[in-house]
């Protein structure tokens, strides 16, 4: 069982940084602490910046009529009015009883009166920042030992190299892992197994075949891995979907960068830095802004749906419909030069 955290037990919780897993992972953690507490808990979010938000965070603060606990999450206080920071202040001074408060704000100067105001408060801060390097791998670290198992570092290098530095992602990654694979201790081989798709394709050789402007390997790698594992979709394209990443980071990058500043940067070993290099002179950004919006639609029909605006939630696809969705994103992403 995981352990409670001290912002999960706090009566007001400030989140400050833009990685969403990390800001909803401490909302879901006081929601379930007030639940705990009181299993009639309600949840109120309220957008700082909306027209409505003074009046429904003064509403939400009064005292209830059935007295349930209160767990108001209010978004993004950057973009917060002058009566809402007003609201807010007041109620950190006196909190009332049978509330709980989870405030959020990405970070930077916008906002950071009112941030730092908060702060002097009787309030909890979680750093919700975009994890580098170090704090990446203890972060996955971190998310093995939650789910009870031990991860060696060869596991955590194979995990980001298949998966790639999303943290979202990887702890997705992580957690259907664990629910698949029985070992304790996950080592490189596990995971390389089991993102492998099937033998002889790993996700990585899929990723390369399409950035490297190569759509026949791709496709003949792809129908091979499918052929063999009707599973295969989901982590091919989340691995063609981190080489975008990791490409797109690459290319917007400022270019007087060492290869040790730029590596942490985009998220891979530096020694992988010299391919992306040749994959970026094969590719337009235009064309990389428009494979990400394949890339969606691809991931979504690995799932089997398909966007249809008549059915709410989207069309379900038979396995042969997938096949055939996930194909045409992947062959509609192409290279203009080679």
């Amino acid at each position: 069982m995981a352990k409670k955290s001290a912002t999960d037990q706090a009566q007001i919780v400030l989140a400050v940084g833009k990685e969403s897993v990390l800001v909803q992972r401490v909302i879901d953690g006081v929601v379930a602490s007030a639940r705990k507490a009181d299993p009639a808990a309600i949840r109120q979010d309220i957008s700082a910046s909306s027209d409505s938000a003074a009046g429904e965070l003064a509403n939400t603060l009064s005292p209830s009529l059935f007295g349930e606990l209160t767990v108001i999450v209010v978004q993004g206080i950057d973009g917060a009015t002058d009566d809402v920071a007003d609201i807010l202040i007041s109620a950190i001074a006196d909190v009332p009883e049978h509330v709980r408060i989870v405030i959020t704000h990405p970070g930077g100067v916008k906002g950071k009166k009112l941030l730092d105001t908060i702060r002097k408060g009787d309030v909890l801060e979680a750093a919700c920042g975009e994890l580098k390097a170090k704090d990446l791998e203890a972060a996955l670290i971190a998310e093995f030992r939650r789910h009870e198992r031990k991860a060696t570092t060869g596991a955590i290098t194979a995990l980001q190299a298949s998966i790639g530095s999303n943290l979202g992602e990887l702890l997705a990654a992580v957690s259907q892992l664990c629910a698949d694979t029985e070992a304790d201790v996950i080592d490189e081989v596990e995971v390389s197994q089991y993102y492998a798709g099937v033998v002889g394709v790993m996700g990585w050789d899929l990723s390369d075949a399409m950035w490297n402007a190569q759509p026949i390997e791709l496709l003949e790698k792809f129908r091979w891995a499918m052929t063999n594992d009707s599973n295969a979709a989901v982590p091919a394209v989340s691995a063609i979907s981190g080489g975008l990443r990791a490409l797109i980071k690459y290319a917007s990058a400022p270019a007087n960068m060492s290869e040790n500043e730029l590596a942490p940067l985009v998220g891979v070993p530096p020694w992988k830095l010299r391919f992306l290099r040749a994959q970026k002179a094969k590719w337009h950004p235009d064309q990389l802004a428009a494979a990400a919006r394949l890339l969606a639609l691809a991931d979504r029909s690995s799932k089997g749906t398909v966007y249809d605006a008549a059915i709410p939630g989207g069309r379900s696809l038979e396995s042969a419909q997938t096949l055939y969705h996930i194909e045409k994103e992947f062959m509609a992403i192409r290279a203009p030069k080679v």
